[in-house]
């Protein structure tokens, strides 16, 4: 309801940040991945600007009483830090930035999607692997939402992390809506979700790593919600893509 027109404008927001950079000197797959998520975020504005709410009143007074909030704390810091990334001559300095922009995409996951009590997080592949010991996990702590920790490594040794890699070296998406469904050897080593979205960061042929949001219920996350964590995946993506 309020979280629809909320993220609508956000999305309005993220398409003109894509609009932004796109007359910067950079390779054609970068400016055609920022072309991408302009279409793709302005798109998705229209159909969440258009998702039925219960009536004009409550839609309005929820985006008055979070759109202020989420542009300040959130959205505001992630323009800022995507146009400085690209501006930047200093790397230190956009390794900073590039930090903080994946923590405020984190907290954009777990604020937008899903109810109050969701939880996103950031999974980056560990460097330099042995052969078939590759891992990911959650690094620095980039997780937001209720007070226990996500499961923070996946390893190829077992079938979850193989199949969360599979996610990351296809550069694809997975919404599970019960985990109770999933085969014994893939469900969550605890209770601490019962649904969740994963999708792969990257730009290019470039794989930064998985962008997930979990929930406590079945039926707390949607089909829908898939399309708008792709959006911040890929701004994700493009943001570390952006001057290496």
């Amino acid at each position: 309801m309020g979280k629809g027109a909320i993220a609508a404008g956000i999305l309005a927001v993220l398409a003109y940040v894509a609009q932004m950079v796109i007359g910067l000197d950079m390779a054609d797959w970068l400016f055609w991945t920022i072309t991408s998520i302009g279409a793709i975020a302005t798109l998705t504005t229209v159909w969440l600007a258009n998702r039925r709410v219960a009536t004009a009143h409550q839609a309005a007074e929820a985006a008055t009483k979070n759109q202020r909030r989420a542009f300040e704390d959130v959205l505001v810091p992630l323009a800022l830090n995507l146009d400085q990334i690209v501006s930047n001559n200093n790397r230190a300095d956009r390794q900073a930035l590039k930090q903080q922009t994946k923590l405020a995409i984190v907290a954009l996951t777990a604020n937008l999607i899903g109810p109050p009590d969701a939880r996103a997080c950031f999974l980056e592949e560990s460097p330099s692997p042995q052969p078939g010991a590759r891992e990911i996990k959650c690094q620095n702590n980039l997780w937001v939402g209720r007070h226990v920790a996500p499961v923070t490594v996946f390893r190829e040794c077992d079938r979850r992390g193989r199949e969360v890699l599979k996610l990351l070296d296809e550069g694809t998406s997975q919404f599970v809506h019960d985990v109770d469904q999933l085969p014994p050897e893939l469900k969550p080593d605890s209770d601490t979700y019962k649904t969740y979205i994963t999708c792969a960061v990257t730009a290019g042929d470039t794989k930064f790593g998985l962008l997930t949001v979990d929930c406590l219920k079945p039926g707390d996350l949607h089909q829908d919600d898939v399309t708008l964590v792709e959006v911040f995946a890929r701004m994700l993506g493009v943001a570390l893509a952006a001057r290496r």
